[in-house]
């Protein structure tokens, strides 16, 4: 019997691709690169951020970057409110279940 080999990589988001190009570029961005990658770095989708960090190339660049700019990197409001959304309401859920 033959055995078939499937790839478990997908391919890599354009906000991913943008965002390596320009930290191959870093330290020699211009403001508006330099705002771009600012604004792009949160919103990467955190595989797209793991497999950056494990790049060898991108690694060293990604930690410069966080070492000059990593104060201007906030996270999305969106993804916060989720993450504190969702504890909150299965809190009052299990306690409208044990007090009801």
């Amino acid at each position: 019997m033959a055995t078939r080999y499937y790839s478990r990589s997908r391919q890599k988001s354009e906000l991913a691709l943008e965002a390596e190009t320009l930290l191959i570029r870093h330290p020699n961005l211009s403001e508006q690169e330099l705002a771009r990658l600012i604004e792009i770095l949160p919103n990467l989708p955190i595989l797209d951020m793991g497999l950056m960090t494990a790049d060898d190339r991108l690694a060293e660049k990604l930690a410069t970057f966080h070492r000059h700019h990593g104060d201007k990197l906030r996270a999305p409001v969106s993804a916060l409110m989720w993450f504190l959304a969702f504890p909150i309401i299965a809190a009052t859920g299990a306690l409208w279940w044990i007090l009801g």
